[in-house]
């Protein structure tokens, strides 16, 4: 005698056959079901490896770091040159606080390297033949003058929001360490205080702003 609740199994003549469209999950049949000759369930769905939910973000993968050079990279001597020419060199209006006390900086930089390389080159150049005068020194000198030049250039055209003249304007920190094992001068303490002032956040920011608008 069976209870309410038994259910036939399959081999009893109360069996059911398989339910209509059953299968559509990996689940076995409940008990009663007979799986008719030959069904076989459909398989569950599963993703390919490739698929990424939307809205989903992969993190960047490590040591993949790639330098590039900014987009704005001079082509001739005419993108080199200030805009508006040497005019406007003491106009600082509309510039960010960080990027302002930056070009400050790298103009009383420029102006006293190369008043003191013009001093120093002069004094290499009578004293060319004594103990005290050499080419090396000399040729340490005119490097510095023209490398003093360029940091005046550079540091108008970044006050005009040009990605390429903080590049140059790092560099010739690099190039000024370089110089003073030759006997040469370079940017000094200034230099580098000024460096740091225009690759913090807010002059970054400034920068990016600049290079994102129409016509820069």
């Amino acid at each position: 005698m069976s209870t309410p609740n038994e259910q036939p199994g399959p081999e009893q003549s109360g069996s059911q056959p398989f339910p209509p469209g059953y299968g559509s999950t990996p689940t076995p049949p409940p008990p009663g079901y007979e799986v008719p000759p030959g069904y076989q369930a459909p398989p569950s769905y599963q993703a390919p490896p490739s698929y990424q939910q939307p809205g989903a973000q992969q993190p960047p993968a490590a040591g993949n770091f790639k330098f590039e050079l900014p987009q704005d990279m001079p082509t001739s001597l005419n993108d080199v040159m200030p805009a508006g020419g040497f005019s406007g060199m003491f106009k600082v209006n509309g510039l960010p606080q960080m990027i302002k006390v930056s070009y400050i900086l790298w103009l009383v930089t420029a102006g006293l390297g190369i008043l003191f390389g013009v001093l120093a080159f002069f004094s290499n150049l009578l004293l060319l033949g004594t103990r005290f005068g050499s080419v090396k020194g000399l040729v340490a000198t005119l490097i510095s003058l023209a490398l003093m030049v360029a940091v005046a250039l550079c540091a108008m055209k970044l006050k005009e929001g040009l990605q390429w003249a903080r590049l140059a304007l790092t560099a010739s920190v690099v190039i000024s360490f370089i110089l003073l094992f030759l006997g040469g001068g370079g940017v000094g303490l200034l230099g580098v205080v000024a460096a740091v002032f225009m690759w913090l956040p807010e002059s970054t920011a400034w920068l990016n702003s600049r290079s994102r608008s129409p016509g820069y």
